[in-house]
């Protein structure tokens, strides 16, 4: 097995996991590797891997501008948070789980490490495994839940700058 439990026991995907459950996934994977700077998720490209990324620090972050515009306008882009590995950082879930466009870029602000899982892989392992694949899917929709309520407090707060910026 090329990642071992204890480099990401601590991810929230795999929260109430048995060490068993926890091998059954990692055995899916495979060990990748970023160096600073380099590019680990672009916003608009397909996907369906997930990243456990278990040593480094990442920025995640979001186009401003609409692709038909971006040539003329300049491709502007806002970093929205940077994340470190003092808990292991699972990222690419949503494209993994819809097999839609990846919703955000993710780079390396420091080298990375991380075990790459296929979907088609997790989900065939949870189709196989009911109970597994239901606290990995429960696990997901935490994680899903929490950026989508972080994500809904920030446009609070951007609708609120706006109306004082407006007046």
């Amino acid at each position: 097995m090329g990642v071992s439990v204890d480099k990401v026991v601590r991810a929230s995907l795999f929260r109430g996991l048995t060490k068993e459950e926890m091998e059954k996934v990692l055995s899916l994977g495979r060990e990748v590797k970023w160096g600073e700077g380099e590019t680990i998720i672009t916003e608009g490209e397909v996907g369906e891997t997930i990243y456990i990324i278990y040593s480094g620090s990442v920025k995640v972050s979001k186009r401003l501008t609409l692709a038909q515009f971006a040539e003329g306008a300049g491709h502007g882009e806002k970093t929205l948070m940077q994340m470190d590995t003092a808990e292991p950082i699972v990222v690419g879930e949503v494209a993994m789980l819809t097999k839609s466009e990846r919703s955000a870029t993710i780079t390396a602000t420091k080298e990375c490490i991380a075990l790459e899982v296929h979907g088609a892989d997790l989900a065939k392992l949870c189709d196989s495994d009911t109970v597994l694949g239901f606290k990995v899917m429960s696990n997901l929709a935490q994680i899903l839940s929490d950026r989508l309520r972080k994500a809904n407090r920030d446009i609070v707060r951007l609708a609120t700058a706006l109306s004082v910026a407006l007046g």
